[in-house]
Parts: C-alpha cells; structure tokens; sequence
C-alpha cells in the first residue's frame, strides 16, 4: 500500500465491511480504520464515534474501487 490513501467510504462498521468484501473480491487493495473500535481499545469511546470507520484507498486504485461498488449495487 502507499501512503497516498482516499477515503472511499465512512460511517458504519456493517457497510465498511461490506464494501471490503467487494474490494477483496475484486483485488484492490484498501484499508479498513475504525476510530470507535480504537477508542475502547484506549478506554474510552467519543459519542457518535460508532459510525466512524473509514475504507481507504490507493489515489490510483479510487475510481476502479468506485466502479466496482457500483457494480455490485447493479446486481
């Protein structure tokens, strides 16, 4: 991975790993950041912070990784 990543996606832990699974299934890589689940790790937990987990992308993998979610609300 570089160090250039995008988010392509934040809010809940359902959707972000649903999202992934579509990334994986299409071989892109990304990376998955969870401020809530960090948060209790470190003891504490910011209101709202639930819906805090990010999906990130390569810059140059972002509209590829794009197409392919909207592929897969098309079927």
């Amino acid at each position: 991975m570089c160090n250039d990543l995008k988010i392509i996606y934040s809010g809940s832990f359902v959707n972000a790993q649903y999202i992934s699974h579509i990334l994986e299934n299409n071989g892109i890589n990304h990376k998955i950041i969870d401020d809530f689940q960090s948060s209790m790790m470190a003891g504490w937990s910011a209101p709202g912070s639930e819906n805090s987990v990010r999906v990130m992308v390569n810059e140059i993998d972002i509209e590829t990784a794009i197409e392919a979610i909207k592929r897969s609300k098309e079927t």
